[in-house]
């Protein structure tokens, strides 16, 4: 039978002017850390959360980006 797990990915990444690759090697290094413990990469899926606002704020909704691996 197969597992999965969801792992959140990094949320607000910031780089360099011209260094976007630094912002792909922080993925990189999830799906590195979790392959050394046994997890293969499957996907990544965008989940919208909103929260419950408290008295007389509006619901913000956020995006999250999770990062799926399955293990057999």
């Amino acid at each position: 039978m197969k597992r999965y797990k969801a792992v959140a990915g990094p949320k607000n990444v910031q780089v360099g002017k011209g260094d976007s690759q630094a912002a792909f090697n922080l993925f990189a290094d999830i799906i590195n850390r979790e392959a050394q413990q046994g997890w293969e990469y499957h996907s990544m899926e965008t989940i919208t959360v909103t929260e419950k606002p408290g008295c007389f704020q509006q619901p913000t909704p956020m995006n999250f980006y999770m990062l799926i691996f399955v293990q057999e």
